[in-house]
């Protein structure tokens, strides 16, 4: 209920704009965030299926099949994949590459003591914020790499940090990506008390050819999303 009116968003932007702005709704449930879409491909997260099956379609190929013609690219679903929006544990960086979350390599390059990062972050959260590198962790983020690597896409892992709540990540994908002519850039979160951390993922951009310009999201990150989910780019002035 207190989200009612945002489904009014899209024909009020269009009546305000008419004649250069058209909406369209989708029969689906689902957030933006469930989806993440590239210039040929859409990956699309285990939810969507559970939200919309015998609910808005009644077959798994008609769900794919509607996402498919709606978005006009082919479809990816993944079978598994964390809990949380895909912007937060991948990233597609063009040339059918994309970056997949590793805990793995957060625990390796990260500091001593996590509750310096927890402390870090301004405000504090409703329970103190611990790291999950449990195995069963670890294996919901690999079964999403070796998914994307079975659709033909080549697989860098990247640095995270999930947190033991599900939803509060120290994440290296949740970015802005630009273009300036043959530059390509990208707004990159830090953490404070994290350096090696920062650093490593900082170096897995750079090797993709990107500039990377570092945003500080450490009192960002307990509130569940991170930089992207901040941001709407409108125009560059």
């Amino acid at each position: 209920p207190a989200r009612a009116g945002d489904e009014r968003v899209g024909a009020d932007i269009a009546n305000a704009l008419r004649g250069k702005v058209v909406a369209r709704r989708s029969s689906l449930y689902f957030d933006a965030g469930d989806f993440l879409v590239d210039s040929e491909s859409v990956f699309v997260i285990p939810r969507v299926l559970r939200r919309n099956l015998q609910h808005t379609v009644a077959t798994r190929e008609e769900l794919l099949r509607t996402i498919s013609t709606e978005l006009k690219r082919q479809v990816i679903a993944l079978e598994v994949a964390p809990d949380h929006h895909a912007g937060m544990f991948m990233a597609s960086v063009g040339e059918r590459t994309v970056l997949v979350a590793d805990p793995a390599l957060g625990r390796r390059f990260g500091p001593a003591d996590w509750g310096d990062v927890g402390q870090a972050a301004a405000g504090e959260m409703e329970e103190p914020w611990r790291p999950d590198f449990t195995p069963e962790t670890q294996g919901i983020f690999d079964a999403v790499a070796r998914q994307c690597a079975a659709a033909g896409y080549r697989v860098i892992r990247i640095p995270t940090v999930p947190g033991m709540n599900g939803k509060a990540y120290l994440t290296f994908v949740n970015v802005l990506m630009d273009r300036q002519g043959d530059r390509r850039i990208v707004y990159l979160p830090f953490y404070r008390g994290a350096g090696r951390l920062n650093a490593a993922a900082r170096e897995v951009w750079e090797l993709q050819g990107y500039e990377v310009r570092p945003v500080d999201c450490t009192s960002t990150y307990r509130h569940f999303g991170c930089l992207h989910c901040l941001v709407n780019v409108l125009r560059r002035s």
